[in-house]
């Protein structure tokens, strides 16, 4: 391939400003330099709650700039053929809350994920969640909008049902709860890994709960939904002992079900279980004194893998920390474009820049292994890998605005990441619609190719131009 333009070390300021002269071109607002101040004011313009209504498909929960955790409320769990407004998991019309889960899209026209369902519950607790519009009938919760707080990387809601104050913040790989339970109830936290978007029977392959010697909750499950066979690990710890547990298989009818393990008909005393409906109650006593947090790490590589993930990032149970460093992302990032104009201007502009930092999305352990197209395990050296590429929406913005608004290295990543995933792709092509690592054939075309090439040309260096040509031209 020919030389390419220098990148040139001053991007922040020489791209921003040319994005700031199109934005100029086309909207009255006044555009000036980025400022740390800005950062703040950047952060605090953002509402979250846009786009969470009709078919806007996004969540108001907490993640960080192309997180791989996206915890955040579900407010119902709709069948695959009903669940296209439930897309990102919530919507502001309802009224009730299902549970928090840890993987959402935002702003998708189909969908999966919710992985991983905590909720917390006072008084005796449900395993199955019910009617939402029949109080009471199971675990799901009332909720009112005027107790709802959500802001980049922090979301909080008080569940009605239970009064529970539940807070959420996250780190890449690592979601953070804070639950608040009232005096007088028995507390518990609720693990469901049946529910899924775009719900579906049998959707759920295969699922493990485990209570680790020293209390660590790990497992994993495997979907057979928009991404056939994709698997998820993870590793929950608590801020205070566990008081008892007890792990459920609700799948009916099961022709072969083996040997018998031990306590096999006794929950509480299960250690470990195995099926398609799983479902688990982890119990806290009183826990009213002070407010229990919970930290869910995911990995697509083990459960080994999510416990170094919760190690790495979030050793303790700092909710308040985790948060700051959260909020400190966020201002860093939203700072890149400073925007002067009405408070509606301001709110629109910084809540549409904050959407399009949530993806791609990192999928990758701390150590630098990941989950390939292959459902193989492979080893990033040098770069960070991401997936979640809805390349057909993105190719013709998101992505050239990524090499005005962040650093190269992350559109360098993004290009090392399309590359691997044609090395280790069975066909070998570049990603046409992929995400946690596999590829879903969404839509037509091969739109990872003008990705590469407008990095290409602008100069961003950190990948092998001899094989993004060769990724490119085998994939036309």
């Amino acid at each position: 391939m020919r030389d390419r333009p220098g990148a040139g070390s001053a991007w922040k300021f020489l791209n921003v400003v040319g994005l700031l002269g199109c934005l100029a071109a086309t909207s009255p607002l006044a555009l000036a330099a980025t400022s740390s101040k800005g950062g703040s004011d950047a952060y605090a313009a953002v509402d979250p709650f846009i786009g969470t209504g009709g078919e806007g498909h996004t969540f108001p929960g907490a993640t960080v700039p192309f997180g791989m955790i996206q915890l955040s409320p579900d407010t119902q769990i709709k069948s695959r053929k009903e669940g296209y407004g439930w897309a990102a998991g919530y919507r502001y019309d309802d009224s009730t809350i299902v549970g928090f889960s840890h993987t959402h899209f935002s702003g998708t026209g189909h969908s999966d994920l919710g992985d991983v369902l905590l909720m917390p519950i006072s008084g005796e607790p449900r395993l199955e969640r019910g009617d939402a519009a029949r109080p009471g009938s199971g675990y799901t919760s009332r909720f009112s909008h005027a107790s709802e707080k959500a802001e980049p990387g922090y979301y909080a809601v008080t569940l009605d049902d239970y009064q529970v104050r539940a807070e959420l913040t996250t780190s890449e790989r690592v979601g953070v709860h804070r639950y608040s339970f009232p005096k007088g109830k028995p507390a518990h936290v609720l693990v469901d890994l049946r529910t899924s978007m775009y719900d579906y029977p049998g959707k759920i392959s295969w699922s493990r709960l485990r209570l680790q010697p020293d209390g660590t909750v790990t497992g994993f499950r495997e979907t057979r939904g928009w991404a056939a066979g994709r698997q998820l690990y993870f590793a929950m710890r608590f801020s205070r002992p566990l008081a008892g547990h007890a792990f459920h298989n609700t799948e009916q009818d099961i022709p072969y079900k083996g040997f018998a393990p031990p306590a096999e008909n006794d929950p509480g005393r299960r250690a470990q279980i195995e099926g398609r409906q799983l479902v688990g109650t982890l119990d806290f006593g009183d826990a009213s004194a002070e407010p229990l947090v919970v930290k869910v790490a995911i990995s697509p590589v083990s459960e080994a893998g999510a416990i170094a993930n919760l190690d790495a990032e979030v050793p303790g149970f700092d909710f308040d920390r985790v948060r700051a460093a959260a909020r400190a992302q966020w201002s860093q990032a939203l700072s890149a474009v400073d925007v002067q104009g009405s408070a509606q201007q301001r709110t629109q502009f910084y809540t549409a820049l904050y959407h399009a930092l949530l993806g791609p999305t990192l999928f990758m352990d701390s150590d630098g292994r990941y989950r390939g197209p292959d459902n193989a395990v492979h080893q990033a050296k040098g770069w960070t890998h991401y997936s979640t590429f809805s390349l057909w929406d993105t190719y013709r913005a998101l992505h050239p605005l990524m090499t005005l608004v962040q650093p190269p290295q992350r559109t360098s990543d993004m290009v090392n990441s399309l590359l691997a995933s044609r090395r280790e792709s069975p066909y070998g092509i570049l990603p046409v619609w992929a995400f946690h690592g596999l590829e879903t054939w969404c839509m037509i075309g091969y739109h990872a190719v003008p990705v590469i090439a407008d990095a290409y040309m602008k100069g961003i260096g950190g990948f092998d131009a001899d094989e993004a040509l060769e990724a490119m031209v085998a994939s036309a």
